[in-house]
């Protein structure tokens, strides 16, 4: 009885706690991408996340080339963005400050043509 009651108050007080904190770290969801086959283009939808930002301009870049620039409260918080290659994404502040550079992978449906052989090529039978 007493567990019960305690379980109960404590998932009462817990909307309190789940406070949403501010990320640390400039982050992608999701980072992988899954295209039919290899040079085929893959586009994904992807999800910003932002840490405490100055109020300078910063910048998207991908693979060293700008997708474009912002001030703080102006930045995407998504995106669309075509891949044919696992490629590289970094903020960039009018400083040429990189913030840690996320990786987009690209992976592929088709295996590709080289296949491991399952059975060993010996056999005591």
């Amino acid at each position: 009885m007493r567990i019960s009651l305690f379980v109960t108050y404590s998932l009462m007080w817990l909307p309190v706690f789940a406070t949403e904190q501010n990320p640390t770290s400039f982050s992608v969801f999701p980072n992988e991408c899954i295209a039919t086959q290899k040079g085929d283009i893959c586009v994904l939808p992807i999800t910003l996340t932002y840490p405490e930002l100055s109020s300078h301009e910063h910048c998207l870049h991908m693979n060293e080339q700008v997708l474009g620039c912002w001030l703080p409260n102006q930045l995407p918080t998504e995106l669309n963005v075509e891949l044919d290659a696992d490629s590289t994404l970094t903020l960039v502040n009018e400083d040429n400050k990189k913030t840690p550079s996320v990786l987009l992978k690209v992976k592929y449906r088709q295996a590709s043509t080289h296949r491991r052989r399952v059975r060993n090529p010996w056999s005591i039978f």
